[in-house]
């Protein structure tokens, strides 16, 4: 069988990978050179975290979103502009947003999350790729005594699913993180999730892509954005792109933000829209420093990660349509944190600066399956955990191709068309 799938960053290529292992022929199509930035897969914070699986919409989110809207500062900034996909997006979350849809979508989320990590370490083990992994968890840092106890109180949901959590103090935080300023009173403690991990998706794709086409049946186009569809009986019969025109028997579409746009010009709607976020890449002073956990500032919404040589800082969530631009006040805040609690670590004159979006849905689960088009299947609307759940949902897209049922319910994933 040959499988045409339409983006080549981790979901993509997760994607690939677990197709390639059912002996199917595999051609990846990616926009960007080889090399270029792949998306979000290029510069989120690196954390590999079930422990992140909350769903967005939850019945707090309208108080938060009109705080944006007062205070600039905040991670998460709501443009309030006329965008009608934004309108019609964010009336659709808040339909998400009464308890009991919170409850069942972070289950599902979590449940999934779950699975992608064990996916994961099975596909660590067989392909034994590099990309700078650490197995030290990740700490949820708060900066009061009150606040982290609404921190432990907010991961007793995740906890009773059987996530594995230990409660820091200042001292134990520390203990765990020594790179930390030993003299900042900045955090009263954290929860600890021990068994999260952290790693470099943009490496990780480029190095499992390279496994594959020297393992498998698959192979890599690089520089071939989409252009169009070419449609026969309900089936996609090709795919015309800048660098030629391509057939399969089946598509994937996992082509992140982006998948809304293609996936219009198939009259299929996707809710998913768009979400900016900042990080920035600094190389470290003491390149042979142990591995380091990953880390999260809960009242700043900022998260960091050390990979290999580099410390790498991520924040904010910015409702704004596809703009991808960026000034430098965008990264002071981002900045500014990596200075306080990590001063001597990484050399910040000699950062690297990256924007780009992540494709949020209104339930902050992804779309899975198949489409009204009966050739064309989906992985997409990864929103903030793309990484995370990369090899989850790219191994269940994989298993409904072959005919094979997934070891998951897949049925709050399925695309539901409106």
């Amino acid at each position: 069988m040959n499988v045409l799938v339409i983006g080549g960053g981790v979901v993509g290529v997760t994607t690939a990978y677990y197709l390639s292992q059912k002996g199917m022929n595999v051609t990846v199509l990616e926009a960007q050179e080889k090399g270029g930035d792949f998306g979000a897969t290029a510069g989120n914070a690196g954390l590999l975290s079930p422990s992140d699986a909350f769903a967005w919409a939850s019945p707090s989110a309208l108080k938060v979103a009109i705080k944006s809207l007062l205070n600039s500062q905040l991670g998460i900034q709501y443009k309030l502009h006329m965008d009608p996909a934004l309108w019609g997006w964010t009336a659709s979350f808040l339909s998400q947003c009464r308890s009991s849809k919170w409850v069942q979508n972070t289950d599902s989320k979590f449940r999934l999350a779950q699975y992608s990590i064990d996916n994961l370490a099975d596909l660590r083990l067989a392909t034994n790729i590099n990309f700078d992994a650490s197995d030290q968890g990740i700490a949820y840092a708060s900066r009061s005594p009150s606040n982290l106890k609404k921190l432990r109180s907010h991961f007793n949901f995740l906890e009773d699913r059987g996530l594995k959590l230990e409660l820091l103090d200042r001292d134990g935080l520390h203990e765990k993180l020594p790179l930390l300023q030993a003299s900042s009173k900045t955090y009263a403690g954290a929860v600890f999730s021990p068994n999260c991990k952290t790693g470099d998706s943009a490496k990780f794709s480029l190095e499992l892509g390279r496994w594959c086409v020297e393992n498998t049946k698959c192979r890599f186009v690089w520089g071939a954005s989409v252009e169009s569809f070419l449609q026969k009986n309900n089936k996609i019969s090709s795919v015309l792109t800048s660098k030629g025109e391509f057939k399969a028997d089946a598509y994937v579409l996992a082509a992140g933000a982006h998948s809304g746009i293609l996936a219009k010009q198939l009259d299929i709607k996707l809710p998913i829209y768009p979400i900016k976020g900042f990080s920035i890449t600094a190389p470290l002073i003491n390149t042979k420093m142990k591995p380091m956990s990953g880390f999260d500032d809960t009242d700043k919404l900022v998260s960091l990660s050390i990979f290999g040589d580099r410390l790498r800082i991520s924040s904010s969530a910015v409702f704004d349509g596809f703009n991808t631009s960026h000034r430098q006040q965008d990264f002071q805040g981002i900045l500014n944190l990596a200075k306080e609690i990590l001063p001597d670590v990484a050399n910040y004159s000699a950062a690297k600066y990256w924007a780009g979006l992540r494709p949020m849905t209104p339930s902050s689960l992804p779309i899975l399956g198949p489409s009204p088009m009966q050739n064309l299947y989906l992985n997409v609307g990864h929103g903030n955990l793309g990484w995370t759940l990369a090899c989850g949902t790219g191994k269940i897209v994989a298993d409904l191709i072959a005919n094979e049922k997934p070891r998951v319910n897949i049925s709050p994933f399925l695309f539901k068309a409106k």
